[in-house]
């Protein structure tokens, strides 16, 4: 009985270690994809913003470009400070504890 009680413990160690190993997987490769899908879709944003800009300057003149597609991102920030639990903390939170507790 003692020795089937310390193999089931062994096995039951194994097993948690290789859970643990398999959440970490991917954890680490849901932050990888994310950080890659981040700038993929900051260098986007940054060279469509410029094309935006020539596109609507011969119309309001480019300093004034730029200030309307600066304007345009402050008031994004402004939506995603205000809005930062539902859009951001929500789906981490959510991703995370579906991750821990499956």
């Amino acid at each position: 009985m003692r020795r089937q009680l310390t193999d089931y413990a062994k096995l039951y160690v194994r097993y948690a270690r290789l859970t643990l190993a398999e959440k970490v997987t991917v954890f680490l490769t849901a932050a990888a994809v994310a950080i890659a899908a981040f700038v993929f879709t900051v260098i986007f944003i940054f060279y469509m913003s410029l094309a935006l800009a020539w596109w609507i300057s011969p119309y309001i003149g480019i300093a004034w470009a730029y200030a309307l597609i600066s304007f345009a991102y402050l008031l994004l920030i402004a939506v995603l400070l205000i809005f930062r639990k539902p859009l951001i903390m929500n789906p981490i939170s959510r991703f995370i504890s579906r991750l821990i507790l499956s």
